[in-house]
């Protein structure tokens, strides 16, 4: 039987979605700090830290990355995407954080299509030859369920502002409504990251400057009481 065309889409619905079980409500990615020392109070204030995020991690660390691996024609390509990513994550934190969502997507990866389960990237993650990081494994995901680049850096940006919005839910900076409208907000500037990173050649090197959110990640840890884990 022919699959429907609009399969794919509905396995990366399910794969991107934030109800999919990958453990990213345990992370708050440096929002913890900002909310508990006042830096961040208000619907304004955290449409500043999305605005900042996309410019940068998401722009110059997370998309590119996707990128390179959606586009890697090889296994020990995207093996080189992966380590490069997992280089340019300077906090610890955030490296444990990336590297548990993205090796408990490519556990569940099966769940939703069983021939990933022979992926040769997701045998090595699973060997411990590669960290497994959650752009890169999303990406290989899409790519194999047939998604361009463009919906497959959509999903990884759109995931990555769900999460931060979701964290200032939870704690209590923002509302449901509000959450809606920041990333409604955010999305025209997300889709022009995207079209620069599609426009650029796919390269290896990622990073970032954002030191605001940096330095409250690193600072988490010494928090007297934590809602998540970094």
């Amino acid at each position: 039987m022919a699959q429907p065309p609009v399969l794919p889409l509905l396995r990366l619905l399910q794969a991107a979605d934030s109800a999919f079980p990958v453990g990213g409500f345990a992370y708050s990615h440096g929002l913890e700090t900002l909310v508990a020392t006042g830096a961040v109070a208000s619907e304004d204030g955290l449409a500043d830290i999305l605005r900042r995020y996309v410019q940068q991690p998401l722009r110059r660390q997370v998309l590119p990355a996707a990128r390179a691996a959606h586009a890697a024609p090889s296994p020990p390509r995207l093996l080189a995407v992966d380590g490069a990513f997992d280089r340019s994550l300077t906090l610890p934190g955030e490296r444990t954080a990336s590297r548990a969502m993205g090796r408990r997507m490519l556990d569940l990866a099966p769940e939703i299509d069983p021939q990933f389960a022979d992926h040769p990237y997701r045998r090595a993650v699973r060997n411990g030859e590669a960290p497994g990081h959650y752009p890169v494994a999303l990406a290989a995901l899409c790519r194999s369920f047939a998604i361009p680049a463009p919906e497959t850096l959509a999903a990884v940006g759109i995931r990555a502002l769900d999460a931060l919005v979701s964290a200032a839910t939870r704690l209590g900076v923002i509302g449901p409504s509000a959450g809606a409208r920041l990333v409604a907000g955010a999305a025209p500037a997300l889709a022009a990251a995207i079209d620069e990173v599609l426009a650029e050649p796919v390269r290896l090197r990622f990073g970032s400057w954002f030191p605001v959110l940096e330095i409250a990640a690193a600072r988490h840890p010494a928090l007297p009481f934590r809602m998540f884990a970094t």
